[in-house]
């Protein structure tokens, strides 16, 4: 018995050996080119080399020295912010009809609205310039709508998870003791399903603030996001270390967000 148990005991840890191994190893499959564009992104020389020989700022400040860099990324945070907003407001209210009411074809449509997070950005992309030029859709309306429409299912299928969470009691509670079904809803259930939402808004503000496919499609003159001059520095053969100071502002502002949220209170775990 005492040897039947070593025995299992013995292939429990190589199995959880093995685990840690493969977690650690995706974890620097992941993590490897972030570093290697991060470090790269300080050489001094005009090539992308890691590690570099030395350390310097000269590509973060050729890159606010030029005008269609700085244009696009200040485009791509105002697209960013609005469609982020119109995700967290119809993304949310999406979310609560689909837990709190029944109706038909409802698996149908949840499946239609998480669509655009498995869907081909190029086609999607084809397909909105088709429908945004048959009526006149300004560019920057096409790219806040379009970055709203990859937005909202991360909204969600977050929020869809902190309802479930949420015990619906308390809010039929508030409702037993005078509130409006409104009111128990706006300061009860609103600030237990936080967590979720302010996730949903993180990912929807990620995904917009780095969209390129779909994007490529809807752009025109004079309105640009960053990720698009990226591309472009990338196809004509432009300083690829500009690039990668580039990328790596993008990244700072996004783990820059994160921790303002966590530092402001709002946590980014549903709350239970």
């Amino acid at each position: 018995m005492n040897t039947s148990q070593s025995g299992v005991s013995g292939n429990s840890r190589i199995v959880n050996a093995l685990l840690v191994l493969n977690v650690l190893f995706v974890f620097l499959l992941i993590l490897f080119p972030i570093v290697v564009i991060v470090l790269a992104s300080f050489s001094p020389t005009l090539e992308l080399k890691f590690p570099p020989k030395a350390l310097s700022l000269h590509w973060y400040y050729q890159f606010f020295g030029e005008a269609d860099m700085v244009q696009g990324f200040i485009w791509s945070l105002v697209v960013a912010l609005a469609s982020t907003a119109l995700s967290v407001l119809f993304g949310t209210t999406a979310a609560v009809a689909l837990v709190r009411f029944r109706f038909p074809f409802k698996g149908a449509i949840t499946a239609f609205l998480l669509s655009p997070m498995v869907f081909p950005g190029l086609i999607l992309g084809v397909a909105l310039l088709l429908a945004f030029q048959t009526f006149g859709v300004p560019i920057i309306a096409r790219l806040v709508l379009a970055h709203t429409l990859l937005g909202i299912p991360f909204v969600i299928r977050s929020v869809v998870s902190s309802l479930e969470l949420f015990d619906t009691a308390i809010e039929e509670a508030a409702c037993i003791h005078g509130a409006s079904r409104l009111r128990a809803f706006m300061t009860v259930t609103l600030p237990s399903i936080q967590g979720g939402i302010v996730a949903g808004a993180v990912f929807a503000f990620v995904v917009s603030f780095g969209e390129i496919n779909a994007t490529l499609f809807l752009t025109g003159p004079g309105i640009a996001t960053l990720p698009v001059h990226i591309f472009s520095q990338i196809q004509f053969g432009a300083e690829q270390v500009i690039v990668a100071a580039a990328s790596t502002l993008q990244m700072a502002l996004v783990i820059f967000l994160v921790l303002l949220l966590e530092r402001l209170g709002l946590s980014l775990t549903p709350s239970r």
